[in-house]
């Protein structure tokens, strides 16, 4: 493992990257997010405009959530007995796949539901795989640096695939963005298969394959009981557990409610939200995660994600104030030009709040779970986001259609914001 020495503020992201196989499976990274951000999010924007339905929109990511809840679990399990570098290369060749067949059918909403669907699936075993790679291949000292360079890469290609999805449904046909994705997911799979295998992948294969199919369930189903006692066992772990779980459904709520607060409360075209909105919140993730990759080592982590807590409810409450004042108290002919340059602000601040969650989060997740059981515990990672996640974005698509985005953003707020004093006032 290559290492260079450390000369200057700038050197730890560079260290990191100077590992090849760190900076192949970084790269890796970079191309199936920016597939899957631009794929989630051009979608979203394509239900909302065949439905006008927040509703709709919530099926699609419910859709998408509930692959995690029926087999992250049990992904994580078999993730631990397999090499990482075949599942990688299969996902991101499982994903390409999907991708092309919307490139014929991306205009029925329920081929769109099915191939979110299976979508989601596929990305159940890979998650784990590619999070339980970097130990691997970084050295513990920098897992903190190698963690926010990965959620700068995550956001940033979700952003910029995101950001990209509406100006690209305006100058291509929905059929050039999936050629697209297609393309980025195959760039993806020849990343990952230049990397190193893990495990002696003849031996499992032929363990999950001559195994009667009854053995086979009961040993997955106890490995997934082993990870959830060993996760049970540890009150750091679980800290951790829970808040990137939720982080993520914030982020999946918000990811449902966006068309619908750019068409009737920002009134602008839903094809615009991805800009006005995603784009801020995405570049606050990103300042963020590079702030502690470089500074935030200095702060102790549970201090850290405190102050996220606080900032992010607050943020969530400013947001839907802001929306209210600028329409009950401002002129309706200045209002707009007074809402969105707020909004646009407030959700860069709920970016920065979000990435002092995620990043001293995943790396206590890493640190502290042990090489064989790491894969279970971001199975359970990915069945907890689905399964808590079910419920506040049915709700909230469901909610919005009825009281409003404005008000379920402020009510989430509300939530946030109790559990950041709790956490104060007890010291949890």
């Amino acid at each position: 493992m290559e290492l260079h020495a450390n000369t200057g503020a700038g050197s730890l992201f560079r260290e990191v990257l100077s590992i090849r196989t760190f900076r192949r499976l970084w790269l890796g990274q970079l191309a199936t997010q920016l597939a899957q951000g631009t794929m989630l999010f051009v979608l979203a924007l394509r239900v909302y405009q065949t439905t006008g339905s927040n509703t709709a929109v919530s099926g699609l990511f419910l859709s998408y959530g509930i692959p995690a809840l029926l087999f992250g679990m049990a992904a994580g399990s078999v993730v631990d007995r397999l090499d990482k570098r075949f599942v990688l290369v299969v996902c991101d060749i499982g994903r390409a796949l999907l991708a092309v067949g919307l490139i014929f059918f991306s205009q029925y909403v329920v081929v769109v539901y099915v191939v979110t669907f299976l979508n989601a699936v596929i990305t159940q075993f890979y998650v784990p795989s590619e999070a339980s790679m970097i130990p691997q291949v970084v050295p513990e000292k920098r897992l903190l640096t190698a963690n926010s360079m990965f959620s700068f890469t995550y956001y940033s290609s979700l952003a910029l695939g995101s950001v990209l999805s509406g100006p690209v449904l305006r100058l291509l046909t929905p059929q050039g963005v999936f050629i697209l994705i297609v393309i980025l997911f195959i760039g993806a799979g020849l990343n990952d298969l230049a990397l190193p295998a893990t495990s002696r992948m003849s031996y499992e294969l032929r363990w999950i394959i001559h195994l009667p199919v009854l053995k086979v369930l009961v040993r997955i189903t106890q490995s997934v009981a082993d990870g959830i006692a060993y996760v049970s066992q540890s009150r750091v772990l679980a800290d951790a557990l829970l808040l990137l779980t939720g982080t993520q459904i914030l982020l999946s709520l918000l990811a449902t409610l966006g068309p619908g607060f750019a068409d009737q409360v920002l009134h602008i075209d839903v094809r615009d939200a991805s800009v006005v909105l995603v784009g801020p919140a995405i570049a606050g993730i990103i300042l963020g995660a590079l702030w502690i990759g470089q500074r935030g080592t200095k702060i102790p982590p549970n201090t850290l994600t405190k102050r996220g807590i606080i900032a992010a409810g607050t943020i969530l409450i400013l947001i839907a104030l802001n929306v209210y004042i600028g329409n009950a108290v401002i002129p309706s002919a200045i209002s707009r030009f007074v809402i969105i340059p707020v909004s646009l602000l407030l959700f860069f601040f709920l970016g920065i709040a979000n990435s002092m969650l995620d990043v001293p989060s995943n790396s206590i997740l890493q640190q502290e779970a042990e090489g064989p059981l790491r894969g279970r515990v971001y199975g359970l990672l990915t069945a907890a986001v689905g399964g808590g996640g079910i419920l506040p974005v049915v709700l909230g698509g469901v909610l919005a259609d009825v009281l409003g985005t404005g008000t379920i953003i402020f009510l989430l707020g509300i939530v946030v914001l109790s559990y950041g004093v709790w956490r104060l006032r007890y010291n949890a």
